[in-house]
């Protein structure tokens, strides 16, 4: 049987938030390059899955001409999607209380301005970083510690064991809809559309996915799971007001 194991992550996001905050005082900024990616500075994603089967409903669909096999899930090519839009607003929640929030720009250099967890908030400009918590003046750091805090809660890290064959096979297509404002496909895989003996879904137990004609993730949504329900939302997508601004 597949093993979920998301519980108690939720605490763990805190550590490197706790860790970055101590060695604010008296920090310089290094000039290291920050990792690149549109989602997160974490370079451990997951492997993309190989030899997925189609799914129930990838016969015949549109889906044919998207930029990876859908619904493939693998996450890692779903997130990676965001890399190559202008910008876009990004919210997560685990048990219905956010824990990250903010705006990503892509270009010309990667660029974020999030709030996590508790008020802690962190502004990336290409190398350059800044921290701060609740209504604290942001203070410079390293560019290389803030990247623990945006790998504790990179969309990856976070959905990548629900990746591979068996979920691809197991999921259900739901068709087109209107999602966060945008046209995307619809997912689901629970205990009923479940196939070949697959056990990791347990009754009750949900995800849905939605994934943008341009092949980036829209938005997941997962219940039932070890305990913690995850909830990652895109929104904005290359809106013009989407800003990430240098601290004065």
């Amino acid at each position: 049987m597949t093993r979920i194991t998301t519980a108690g992550r939720a605490g763990a996001f805190l550590i490197p938030i706790a860790l970055l905050l101590a060695a604010c005082d008296g920090a310089t900024s290094s000039g290291a390059p920050t990792a690149s990616g549109g989602t997160s500075g974490a370079t451990a994603a997951p492997p993309p899955s190989t030899g997925t089967v189609p799914s129930q409903a990838a016969a015949g669909s549109p889906d044919a001409s998207f930029p990876f096999a859908i619904p493939s899930f693998d996450v890692s090519a779903i997130t990676k999607g965001l890399e190559n839009v202008d910008s876009y607003r990004i919210s997560i929640t685990v048990n219905g209380v956010e824990q990250y929030k903010g705006v990503v720009v892509t270009k010309p250099v990667l660029s974020r301005d999030l709030t996590i967890s508790g008020g802690t908030r962190v502004v990336v400009i290409g190398d350059e970083a800044w921290v701060g918590q609740g209504s604290e003046p942001l203070k410079s750091v390293p560019s290389q510690m803030a990247a623990p805090m945006f790998a504790a809660f990179d969309p990856t890290m976070l959905v990548g064991m629900f990746s591979g064959p068996q979920w691809a096979q197991s999921s259900l297509d739901k068709g087109a809809e209107e999602k966060n404002g945008v046209q995307a496909h619809h997912f689901l895989i629970d205990s009923t559309t479940a196939v070949g003996g697959f056990s990791g879904v347990p009754p009750g137990a949900s995800i849905n996915v939605w994934i943008a004609d341009e092949g980036y993730l829209v938005a997941w949504e997962s219940t039932g799971f070890g305990g913690s329900d995850i909830s990652i939302q895109v929104t904005g997508v290359d809106d013009p007001t989407n800003k990430v601004d240098r601290p004065a």
